[in-house]
């Protein structure tokens, strides 16, 4: 079920990459504001957060099963699904006059949809990839990622 030998994957790298596109699209064009989060310093839930992050892009770029990959697998066309979601919240942004109330309003029904979307893309890739390791690992990125996303999007 672990079984992963220490290899680059350029087909871990791109899959990990490719949600980023759309963010350096938004940092290129984005409307530059003051930042108004004011923060106490680091919290445990952000450290797990930008742990969890950094050890996944290990573990989907370094760690390769020794099961072929299946372009047949149901988890690909899964994970190509929620990254093709991510990119229409995203183009919604975009579209909508870069409003920032887009980003974090609902998209088929789907709260905080920044914060689901990348991390089911993230978990069906890695399910495709046969990289369990990373699938813990994403799901532990995603409780964080969501906590600190409702966090900010709902604080008063």
């Amino acid at each position: 079920m672990f079984e992963l030998k220490f290899k680059f994957s350029v087909i871990g790298l791109i899959i990990f990459l490719l949600p980023m596109l759309i963010n350096i699209v938004y940092f290129m064009v984005a409307p530059k504001k003051e930042s108004t989060v004011t923060s106490n310093g680091t919290s445990i839930i952000e450290v797990i957060e930008q742990g969890s992050r950094i050890l996944f892009a290990i573990f989907i770029c370094f760690f390769v099963s020794y099961k072929e990959l299946n372009f047949k697998n149901p988890f690909l066309y899964l994970s190509i699904l929620f990254l093709a979601l991510y990119y229409m919240v995203w183009i919604r942004y975009f579209i909508g006059g870069m409003n920032d109330s887009l980003l974090g309003k609902n998209f088929l029904f789907v709260p905080i949809p920044l914060a689901i979307f990348p991390v089911l893309y993230f978990i069906f890739a890695s399910l495709w990839m046969n990289n369990y390791i990373a699938v813990g690992i994403m799901i532990i990125f995603g409780v964080s990622h969501f906590i600190i996303s409702y966090q900010n999007l709902y604080k008063k």
